[in-house]
């Protein structure tokens, strides 16, 4: 070596002090720039968490096709290419699923900056032998929204996963990171996100998951092929274990909750439950186009409806059931109708036997206009309530024949027999033709239509084509309406508009569209909806139609009525308690009559299955009366006092002020046969020849009366806005031997008539009247009658 370079060593032996403040100075050099360098390297990756371009979160997730819920947050519909997504907030989890999470995930999860440097120290410690295990939630979510089909060596997409982790860690809360997480995450069974799972695994949602069901989806998304999809469940169990281990070791749980949940059986809904409710969906589609056509092609869009998945279900059931009993009455189809009345909420459509059957099973019958046969008559009797009637009024049910502009018109009832006087109470609840086609000759078609189109049957319009069949149901209603119409007469007379979609949620789970608080509308008084109500609900008065034991009698006594159309075609049945009404349709898609099936046979055995599964949860309730009725005893069928001969007096209902107040003189003490009846002139003949005792005599014709048939007392006549002038047919019944009557309105002189046509005009002007008939006798005296009645704008 030569000597100038041993010089340095001979120093250090001399003077061994003197190198050491060179080193001293190198190092702190060295610690102070490797500061500024660790300096420099936090800040640089501080500054690239915070304002490096990163989209954001929300916008990564992934968008789907709508999804359908019901009411109860049961899957009607989804895309099953892009699998389930219900994405939901962090409080609408259950806790013990976020913990479950987290124990099974990634432990330190509220601690680490988005990388967890002892969970990567193993990592890559265990290299060479295992390529996984490393990744915190944060990590996961970076890779699942930003590096999903990424194809990137191991080591560079480790990087990258922290890179993105800590970006995500900077900008985002870890409430907010959980929440994506839970919302992103695969699952199994094509189901992504916790919503998703929960609802598939277990038909229950995400907020009411228990320890056995969250410990159970948080050891899925691991391995989510192997532990979701697979039928074998025994390594998602281990997996749970695993979990509900982790959970006790941090202290989440205690010892019994972890035997506990070890110990209870997982109750698995169907991997892919048989579609269900399509007719539904698709009236929900339809809706939409109403209420937010701008939401038809939104992506990612969570539809909550109206729907009861289980009534659903069992009302397509039992709808097959019927269908094939009756098949040989040549009945192929069947719609169904539940709605709630207070809410107008769409419990339940079926719209055919079976959707799937060709050519008629995608044709939704329940919006299909049909002849509702006599189902239409609760309306027509509501507008005779309107003009005087009540339910007490003696109806008479014996032939007649009506001149109309297409010919005589002699209507008869199903069972091909006439009863005689009636009570208004009996000839509704037994559905007697005659009396029906003779109430709307009285009051007019025009005040069963306004009836009729308050209640929101609008597809009744040509008046002129309907004629007084009208009552019988020669017009076209459909099921919904007809059902929405039966509904507003149990709720108080009150009509919701029915409707299927609740609320929708974009694909943040933010609502973007939420019915607002129901808007009843008044279409009939609640006095007159409770008279109606009662009538439907009465079993003594329905005997006379349908018998002791018919399909219409029930537990709970639910107001019902039936229609049949013309030549069977159309069988229906139409009935509710205070919280669900059900509507039945049975009949073909094609108009094809069957083979003589009444709606009390074909429809009616299936309203009452649909009814009894409608209100099987249900508190029995019934129809308290509103202010304003009152009951009497009355005489019937003459719905005046009862007289000392009376053998049938009656509890009735009336609106206050409507309480008879004359006494009949309908049964007659005979010395022969004990009482005899003295009925109207008109139903004298039919009388006698159906072998009843007839009083020989009239025993009023010693007081002879005049009574006023129209507008009757207690009236409410209303003017028609479209009409120019309006007038009012005044008509009475005088007694025999009358030579003149005389008409006067508010003591005015209006009209006079020759004895045997007891009728006059008068031109209506609004406000309340009285009017005041005098019969002018062949000897001279007279007889007087009053009517005291309202006309409306």
């Amino acid at each position: 070596m030569p000597p100038f370079r041993r010089i340095p060593r001979i120093f250090a032996k001399r003077w061994p002090q003197l190198p050491r403040r060179p080193r001293r100075r190198t190092l702190v050099r060295r610690l102070a720039w490797s500061a500024i360098a660790g300096l420099g390297a936090l800040i640089g990756t501080v500054l690239f968490a915070f304002f490096a371009p990163l989209e954001p979160l929300e916008e990564r997730a992934f968008a789907p096709g709508p999804v359908l819920l019901d009411a109860n947050g049961v899957v009607i519909q989804r895309d099953l290419q892009d699998g389930l997504r219900i994405p939901v907030a962090l409080d609408q989890i259950a806790p013990v699923m976020i913990e479950a999470t987290i124990a099974a995930e990634d432990q330190r999860f509220w601690q680490h900056p988005g990388v967890d440097p002892l969970a990567m120290g193993r990592a890559v410690l265990s290299l060479p032998n295992s390529r996984s295990g490393a990744s915190t939630i944060t990590q996961q979510l970076a890779r699942r929204l930003y590096l999903d089909g990424a194809s990137l060596p191991l080591l560079l997409r480790k990087a990258r996963e922290a890179a993105i982790a800590f970006q995500l860690e900077a900008r985002y809360s870890k409430p907010d990171l959980l929440a994506a997480y839970l919302n992103a995450i695969y699952y199994g069974r094509g189901a992504y996100g916790i919503e998703a799972a929960a609802r598939v695994y277990f038909g229950v949602s995400a907020r009411n998951l228990d320890l056995a069901q969250a410990s159970f989806l948080a050891g899925l998304p691991q391995l989510p092929s192997l532990y979701g999809d697979s039928e074998n469940t025994s390594l998602a169990l281990s997996r749970q274990h695993y979990v509900l281990d982790r959970l006790l070791a941090t202290g989440r749980i205690s010892l019994p909750q972890n035997e506990e949940a070890t110990a209870i059986p997982l109750d698995f809904a169907p991997a892919e439950p048989d579609p269900f409710g399509q007719h539904f969906v698709q009236f929900v589609y339809q809706e939409l186009a109403d209420v937010r056509p701008d939401l038809l092609s939104a992506p990612g869009v969570i539809i909550e409806t109206t729907l009861q998945a289980p009534l659903q279900r069992e009302a397509e059931r039992v709808t097959r059931l019927r269908l094939d009993e009756i098949k040989d009455k040549n009945a192929g189809n069947a719609a169904v109708v539940v709605l709630e009345p207070s809410s107008g909420r769409i419990l339940t459509m079926v719209g055919s036997g079976d959707f799937f059957r060709e050519p008629d099973g995608q044709i939704n019958m329940a919006l299909r206009p049909r002849q509702p046969g006599s189902a239409l008559k609760p309306l027509l009797y509501v507008a005779a309530f309107e003009r005087g009637y009540t339910a007490a009024t003696p109806l008479l049910d014996i032939p007649t024949t009506f001149d109309t502009s297409t010919g005589p018109y002699a209507p008869s009832n199903y069972d091909r027999k006439f009863h005689g006087p009636v009570p208004l109470r009996t000839a509704l609840a037994s559905s007697l033709n005659v009396p029906a086609v003779r109430t709307l000759d009285d009051i007019g078609i025009d005040a069963f239509l306004n009836v009729a189109h308050r209640a929101s049957l609008n597809t009744l319009r040509s008046t002129e084509a309907y004629g007084l069949a009208l009552t019988l149901g020669v017009g076209e209603v459909r099921l919904l309406d007809l059902t929405a119409a039966y509904g507003a007469i149990g709720n108080g007379g009150r009509l919701v508009v029915p409707h299927a979609i609740e609320r929708i949620r974009d694909r943040h789970g933010n609502v973007i569209y939420e019915v607002g608080p129901t808007s009843p509308t008044q279409v009939i008084s609640p006095q007159h909806a409770f008279l109606i109500t009662d009538i439907l609900r009465d079993p003594d008065a329905r005997v006379l139609g349908f018998g002791r034991q018919s399909p219409l009698e029930t537990s709970v006594g639910a107001a019902v009525k039936t229609g049949t159309s013309d030549a069977a075609r159309d069988n229906w049945t139409v009935g509710f308690t205070p919280d669900r009404v059900v509507g039945v349709w049975v009949g073909n898609a094609d108009g094809a009559p069957t083979h003589g099936l009444s709606g009390s046979q074909g429809a009616a055995p299936l309203w009452r299955d649909v009814l009894s599964a409608a209100i099987a949860d249900l508190p029995d309730r019934t129809f308290p009366p509103p202010q304003g009725v009152v009951q009497a005893t009355v005489c019937a069928p003459t719905g005046l006092l009862p007289g000392p001969n009376c053998t049938s007096p009656v509890q009735e209902w009336f609106i206050a002020g409507t309480v008879p107040i004359d006494v009949e003189s309908y049964y007659v003490g005979d010395p022969q046969r004990g009482v005899a009846i003295n009925p109207p002139l008109e139903a004298r003949a039919w009388s006698i020849e159906a072998g009843l005792a007839v009083a020989a005599t009239d025993p009023t014709s010693a007081q002879p009366r005049v009574h006023i048939v129209h507008p009757a007392s207690g009236s409410v006549l209303f003017l028609a806005p479209e009409l120019a002038q309006q007038e009012a047919l005044l008509r009475a019944s005088v007694p025999a031997g009358t030579q003149t009557v005389e008409f006067r309105v508010d003591g005015a002189l209006v009209g006079s008539a020759a004895g045997d046509d007891a009728a006059s005009i008068w031109p209506l002007e609004v406000g309340t009247h009285t009017l005041e008939v005098t019969a002018v006798l062949a000897d001279g005296t007279t007889a007087i009658g009053r009517s005291h009645y309202e006309v409306r704008e």
